[in-house]
C-alpha cells in the first residue's frame, strides 16, 4: 500500500488520514433493541465457529488479483479525503476543486410521497455539489456503518464504501478478486450482470445447482471436495444473490447459510453476497444474511438503493473488512472518482430515518407481495403447459416451459410478434448458445388488471410453439416409434 514516507509531508497527519477507519474497527458497539422487525438481518441467537481462525489483514493478499495489487493510493484523493478530516485546521492551497459559489443552484427540494420534505440549501447543498472523497460522502459513510450495525450485527469489524449501485460494485470486487481463468462458483442460474462482468476474465465457472432453498450445500462440499482431491486450482470465490435469487426467486434459509459459510471457511473461499431485495422476502421468516454470520471475516456484501428508493439515483455500498473496503477504494479512485454526491446527500436523507425507511419497506414489500399473487393466479391458465414455484422473494417467476426445449426463438419471434417481451432463459447462463426452456417473467411494474391478458398471450405463444415443434419432432423419431 502507499506509505507516507514517500511524501514530504507531515507524516502524523498524513497518517491520520490513513488511519480513519480504526475508530470504527475497534469500537465496542451497543445494540439497541427497537430495530424494526423488517430491518433485522441477524439471528437472535449468536453464532460461533471456533475452529476456524479469523482472517489477518496478511491473509487476503491471496485473495488480491495481481492486477488490483498494482495499484495504488491517488496522492490528489488521500488529500482530498484529508481535506474533510481535518477541515478548517490548515491553509489549503491543494484540492483541484472548484469554487461552490460558481455554481448555479440555490435550492433543491424534494417531497416523498408520505409528505416529508426533503430540502438541500447553503452549505449542505453546496457540499452535495462538490467532490468527496473516494470512500463516499462523510455523513452518509457514517450513516451506513450505523446501518449496518443495526441491521446484520456482523460479529466481526467491517468498514462501507459507497458504490455507484450495487452492479459497479459486482465489477469492483471482480476485478480486485479474480484473476483470468481463475474458478469462480456460482448458482446453476445467475444475475445477468455478474455474468457480464465476468465474461472478460474467461473464468472456470463452477456452477452448483439449486433446489427449493437455493443453493445446494452437499453438491457445493462434494464439488469441491473432487477439486481439491484431484489437485485442481481452488476457487477463491462464490457469488451469490440470496434473497430472490434473480431470476428463480428463492431464499437461502439461515442453516443453508451457515453450511455454505463453513465451507467458505474449510476450502478458503470469500462470499459475495449480492442482496438488493432484502426487503422483498414474502416467507415471513426472519433471513439472518451472511454477513451476520461472518465469524471469520470471508463476506463482501452489496447493498443497493436500486430497488425500494431509486433505481435512477445509481447508488449502493459495498460492506467488507477493512483490508478489503481499502483495496476497493483504490479501484473507486480510478474509475470515477467517488458515485454522485448530491445522489448520496438524498440517500443519506432517506436513510437517516430509520423508521420511516422501515415503514417504506413494509409497504413495498406488501406492493410486490400483492403482483407477485396476481400474476401467480393468471399464470393458472398455464398449468397444462409449463412448471412453475411461487416465488419467496424478489421481482420474478422462473417457468420451465413443457414440451419446448429452447425457448429463445419463440420469445424473440413469436411472443414479440405478438407484441410480448419476454425474457430467454439464455440471459442467465454464462453459455447463452447453449439451449434452455426457462423463461423469466417480472410482476414488477405490470398492471395487475393486464396480469390475465399477458399470461393468455403467454399461453397462445407456448401452443403456437407446439404446432411448429410438432414436424421436428416426427422427424427426428426413429422409423419405429412413427
Amino acid at each position: 500500500m502507499f506509505s507516507p514516507s514517500k511524501l514530504r509531508i507531515n507524516a502524523k497527519l498524513f497518517k491520520k488520514l490513513l488511519d480513519v477507519r480504526s475508530s470504527y474497527e475497534l469500537s465496542k458497539v451497543r445494540y439497541s433493541d427497537d430495530t424494526p422487525e423488517i430491518l433485522k438481518f441477524y439471528s437472535d441467537t449468536p453464532w460461533e465457529l471456533d475452529k476456524y481462525p479469523k482472517l489477518s489483514e496478511d491473509d487476503y493478499t491471496r485473495f488480491i488479483s495481481k492486477r488490483a495489487m498494482k495499484r495504488e493510493p491517488a496522492v490528489t484523493r488521500q488529500i482530498t479525503t484529508l481535506a474533510y478530516k481535518v477541515g478548517k485546521q490548515v491553509i489549503s492551497l491543494a484540492e483541484g476543486m472548484p469554487n461552490e459559489e460558481m455554481f448555479p443552484f440555490a435550492r433543491l427540494q424534494l417531497r416523498t410521497k408520505t409528505g416529508k420534505e426533503l430540502v438541500l440549501e447553503g452549505s449542505e447543498l453546496a457540499a452535495a455539489l462538490q467532490y468527496m472523497p473516494s470512500q463516499g460522502y462523510p455523513a452518509l459513510v457514517s450513516e451506513l456503518r450505523s446501518l449496518q450495525r443495526a441491521l446484520h450485527r456482523a460479529p466481526t469489524a467491517h468498514d462501507v464504501l459507497v458504490t455507484n449501485g450495487a452492479q459497479h460494485g459486482i465489477y469492483q470486487c471482480v476485478d480486485m478478486l479474480v484473476e483470468p481463468g481463475d474458478p469462480v462458483l456460482l448458482s446453476e442460474y445467475t444475475y445477468t450482470g455478474a455474468l457480464s462482468v465476468l465474461r472478460p476474465y474467461d473464468p472456470e465457472l463452477i456452477l452448483i445447482p439449486e433446489d427449493e432453498s437455493g443453493i445446494v450445500p452437499e453438491t457445493l462440499e462434494s464439488v469441491l471436495e473432487s477439486r481439491l482431491a484431484r489437485g485442481l486450482k481452488m476457487p477463491k470465490l462464490l457469488y451469490v444473490v440470496p434473497i430472490g435469487s434473480n431470476p428463480t426467486g428463492l431464499v437461502i434459509p439461515e442453516h443453508r447459510k451457515k453450511q455454505i459459510y463453513e465451507l467458505a471457511c474449510r476450502y478458503d473461499f470469500l462470499i459475495l453476497e449480492d442482496d438488493p431485495y432484502m426487503f422483498f422476502n414474502f416467507t415471513g421468516v426472519r433471513t439472518p444474511s451472511f454477513l451476520s454470520l461472518d465469524v471469520c471475516g470471508r463476506v463482501l456484501r452489496l447493498d443497493s438503493a436500486s430497488k425500494a428508493l431509486s433505481a435512477g439515483l445509481r447508488l449502493g455500498w459495498l460492506t467488507a473488512p477493512a483490508p478489503l473496503v481499502a483495496r476497493a477504494e483504490l479501484h473507486s479512485q480510478a474509475e470515477l472518482l467517488h458515485p454522485s454526491t448530491l445522489s448520496q446527500a438524498i440517500i443519506l436523507r432517506v436513510l437517516s430515518d430509520r423508521a420511516e425507511l422501515a415503514e417504506h419497506a413494509a409497504r413495498a414489500r406488501h406492493f410486490y407481495l400483492e403482483r407477485r399473487d396476481a400474476l401467480g393466479e393468471a399464470l393458472q391458465v398455464l398449468r397444462d403447459l409449463a412448471d412453475w414455484t411461487t416465488p419467496q422473494a424478489g421481482m420474478f417467476y422462473w417457468l420451465r416451459v413443457r414440451g419446448v426445449d429452447d425457448v429463445y426463438d419463440m420469445v424473440f419471434h413469436r411472443a414479440f410478434s405478438r407484441g410480448l417481451m419476454l425474457v430467454p432463459g439464455q440471459a442467465f447462463m454464462f453459455d447463452s448458445a447453449r439451449r434452455c426452456s426457462h423463461l423469466r417473467l417480472t410482476f414488477s411494474k405490470l398492471p395487475l388488471h393486464v396480469m390475465p391478458e399477458a399470461a393468455l398471450q403467454l399461453r397462445d405463444v407456448i401452443l403456437e410453439e407446439h404446432k411448429l415443434a410438432e414436424p421436428r419432432r416426427r422427424a427426428a423419431a426413429p422409423p419405429s416409434s412413427r
